[in-house]
């Protein structure tokens, strides 16, 4: 039997890998963190922990040297964007087929990502790579305010900075001047973000659908929602947001295998400007969202491709799709008292992070949150409501009790 080496950052009901692969003639082996362990330990046989798994790249390679020699792996699989480049580096290492490490890095290092499309007609804001705080002066002299000073490396928006006057300039490089390394800054886009999500399998584009972001990926730092609502295929936008992603997927070192979840800006002048692509599912409620919406698992389909596992179809845009969105809702400041026991019936599927008793402190990250759903609605404007309705319904003052740091 076939074995899948699988890098899991995730939980075992949000990804039971085990029952994907059932009688599929592959086999599970997987490393995950001391979170998840004991639940993918019950239902996998090989199944290991990595103590400090987000960032001991060094053990984790050892760890997969150990496993190896004892049982050898065939493919490998990830969805978290942490181990893009991890994943690619073990393949390379034990020349295993998939993404290869140039592919890892334009997908995973924002920067190498723009100087990949750098040459084509890909609109982009001016960008720079910054390493030290007289880079980043450069930068705001020659370019102006605002601009944005981001991790090159980084997910889900951390990090993320918008640097609005020689104030706040300042104030920046007092508080971060010793990790001014291995940044991007670029120039502020003023525009609505939409995003993008897909599949490519054996290098050919087999599901793709844009969405729009309700709020922004930033809203979480403001305890805000955020929510995504998939586009009308008679939306003027449609065609072109895909078009616009098939010329970045074309330019993008080839890959066979991958999910991708791609942002981009529209501004009031109708531009689109391309922000960042990453291999990999979106995250937030964006996977239980397309299989919600479209009977369609994007992770298992994604991973059954990277195993050569056939499936049979792949599902195409539907008007139903338009009665679907997703809501993801961070936590407020304080102690989490009280969480509802009933939900709108419109509510298709909820996934809840938090616990009752514990204390917060706000948002930490835009695909990070207390509790999620997913709706289905009769149309759009009534998605938008129950996002309002799920949000008040966590962030009411009752759930909440003031926690004095003093």
């Amino acid at each position: 039997m076939k074995k899948v080496l699988i890098l899991a950052k995730t939980e075992y009901t949000r990804t039971p890998y085990d029952l994907w692969l059932k009688d599929s003639g592959v086999e599970p082996v997987l490393i995950t963190s001391p979170k998840f362990y004991q639940d993918y330990a019950r239902h996998i046989k090989h199944c290991f922990c990595l103590e400090n798994y987000d960032h001991d790249d060094e053990s984790l390679y050892d760890l997969t040297e150990s496993i190896y020699q004892k049982t050898p792996f065939d493919y490998i699989f990830c969805r978290a964007e942490v181990d893009i480049l991890r994943a690619a580096n073990i393949r390379k290492r034990y020349s295993i087929p998939g993404q290869d490490v140039t592919s890892a890095l334009c997908y995973r290092d924002k920067f190498f990502m723009k100087e990949q499309l750098s040459l084509s007609q890909v609109m982009m804001a001016d960008y720079r790579r910054i390493d030290s705080q007289e880079e980043l002066l450069a930068f705001a002299s020659d370019n102006g305010m605002p601009f944005v000073i981001k991790p090159r490396l980084a997910s889900g928006s951390s990090g993320v900075v918008i640097i609005k006057s020689q104030v706040e300039l300042h104030s920046y490089l007092q508080k971060y001047n010793n990790q001014i390394v291995s940044m991007l800054a670029e120039d502020y886009v003023d525009g609505e973000m939409f995003h993008i999500d897909g599949l490519v399998v054996e290098g050919e584009l087999t599901f793709i659908q844009p969405f729009r972001y309700v709020n922004n990926c930033l809203s979480y730092r403001d305890n805000l929602y955020i929510g995504n609502i998939p586009l009308d295929r008679n939306d003027k936008l449609y065609s072109r947001l895909v078009s616009s992603v098939k010329d970045i997927l074309h330019i993008m070192p080839e890959t066979p295998h991958f999910a991708f979840h791609c942002e981009m800006w529209v501004t009031g002048e109708g531009d689109i400007i391309f922000c960042e692509i990453a291999s990999r599912t979106g995250g937030g409620m964006i996977s239980f969202l397309i299989e919600e919406m479209a009977g369609f698992n994007i992770d298992k389909a994604w991973l059954l491709a990277e195993c050569h596992i056939h499936q049979q179809s792949y599902p195409q845009y539907q008007e139903r799709f338009l009665r679907f969105g997703c809501v993801c809702i961070p936590p407020s400041n304080g102690r989490l008292v009280s969480l509802p026991t009933e939900f709108p019936v419109e509510v298709r599927k909820t996934h809840l992070t938090g616990k009752v008793d514990e204390i917060y402190d706000g948002g930490e990250k835009s695909g990070l949150y207390l509790i999620g759903h997913v709706v289905e609605a009769d149309d759009p404007k009534s998605v938008l409501r129950l996002f309002s309705s799920c949000y008040q319904q966590i962030h009411d003052a009752e759930r909440w009790e003031t926690v004095n740091n003093g």
